[in-house]
């Protein structure tokens, strides 16, 4: 029975709940996006779009390299948690090929910022928020999830 139940814990430990919901409240805050000029989430954003890994955010960038600059996305936050990133890895490489991208992207380098937030391997998080409550959550998993949200979801 008592491996039984420190299984249980282990398992109920490895596996994190979907921590945001709609209805939840988040809190106002404030970082650096890869310019190091300040990103924020506040009651004027409407959208957060999230990435918590390499293979969601490859997905995410390439789309908005091509279509950002047609885009208004001046109240969205585009947000990668780059916290298990080596740090020299990030100041050397990553973030000046960030510098490039045609968007901004906001950095949680130490992951404490979204810390609650839904992640899933090779997963796009995107929540509509109003007055930095969640009205919705939406998980994107490929090229083409990405493409309908932004061309049927994101101008609502």
């Amino acid at each position: 029975m008592k491996i039984f139940t420190q299984f249980i814990l282990l398992m109920s430990m490895a596996v994190p709940a979907f921590a945001l919901q709609a209805g939840d409240t988040l809190s106002a805050f404030k970082i650096e996006n890869q310019f190091e000029e300040p990103a924020e989430l506040n009651a004027e954003t409407k959208w957060i779009i999230f990435s918590s890994d390499m293979n969601a955010a490859k997905i995410l960038t390439e789309y908005l390299n091509a279509n950002a600059k047609d885009m208004d996305l001046t109240k969205t936050l585009v947000i990668s948690d780059i916290s298990k990133m080596p740090g020299l890895v990030s100041k050397m490489f990553a973030i000046p090929k960030m510098k490039k991208y045609g968007f901004k992207l906001a950095l949680d380098k130490e992951g404490d910022v979204t810390k609650a937030w839904p992640r899933q391997e090779g997963v796009i998080t995107v929540m509509k928020v109003a007055a930095l409550k969640v009205e919705s959550t939406k998980e994107l998993k490929t090229k083409e999830d990405v493409t309908a949200f932004f061309t049927e979801d994101f101008k609502k």
